[in-house]
């Protein structure tokens, strides 16, 4: 690994919205135009509803607040090699930082989200490089009480009240870091692992009430082998060390 991806690694740039409005940050020309049209999808988009949701609410109702009320998402624009073996240290760097980022006290915590961009990896390149990327550190960033998402333009992914919907569709490819949240139950049961990671930042002590939390949660269609994994998570006793 060469030094340029050793430093980017070790210390990413996070920038605010203000310094991408602004434009008192130095960036390449693609890049600031490629982060406006997301900061722009974000609020335009993102933080307001859709009727093809098939539910009620924004898009997600976390990001109105993190971007006006608590100014907590920070964008990474990644400049490194575009192959995993560079960019997987890269995010690793950037869940290591997470819990120094704004605001300090409790308050608004839960809206913390890093956004990184790669304005040099084309539209189609979301299944060659996003996925792969997000599905080797999902297990890792999930047992830091973390998420992390894929985002890029023609992203498959369905949604959850609505499978005809697109939800991880975006302007660009980006791998986004967040707080996990209660209701991210839902997206967690592919992995035993996973599931775990939020039994434990959410204390949940035993498989009944899990399960009461999966009935709470109204969730329309569950993956094929959930019982398998809640079952991989949780001995009779408790959930799994």
């Amino acid at each position: 690994m060469n030094s340029r991806i050793d430093e980017m690694a070790s210390e990413p740039e996070l920038l605010s919205a203000n310094q991408l409005v602004e434009q008192s940050v130095d960036l390449p020309a693609h890049a600031r135009a490629q982060l406006l049209e997301v900061l722009t999808w974000l609020q335009t988009y993102i933080a307001k509803p859709n009727p093809q949701l098939g539910r009620k609410g924004h898009v997600c109702p976390f990001v109105g607040p993190a971007l006006a009320r608590f100014r907590s998402i920070r964008f990474h624009v990644y400049q490194g090699e575009l192959h995993r073996a560079a960019v997987e240290p890269v995010m690793r760097a950037l869940a290591a930082r997470f819990p120094t980022l704004p605001p300090a006290t409790e308050v608004g915590r839960e809206f913390r989200a890093i956004l990184t961009l790669f304005p040099d990896l084309p539209n189609v390149g979301g299944p060659m490089l996003i996925d792969p990327v997000h599905q080797a550190l999902k297990p890792e960033i999930t047992a830091q009480g973390l998420m992390i998402g894929q985002f890029y333009p023609g992203c498959l992914e369905p949604g959850l009240h609505n499978p005809d919907y697109r939800p991880l569709e975006a302007p660009h490819p980006m791998l986004v870091i967040r707080s996990m949240q209660l209701t991210d139950l839902m997206f967690l049961f592919s992995r035993p692992e996973c599931l775990l990671a939020y039994v434990r930042k959410f204390d949940v002590s035993s498989r009944d009430e899990l399960m009461a939390r999966v009935a709470a949660a109204d969730i329309p269609k569950l993956p094929t082998l959930w019982e398998e994994v809640v079952d991989a998570a949780f001995r009779p006793d408790g959930y799994v060390d």
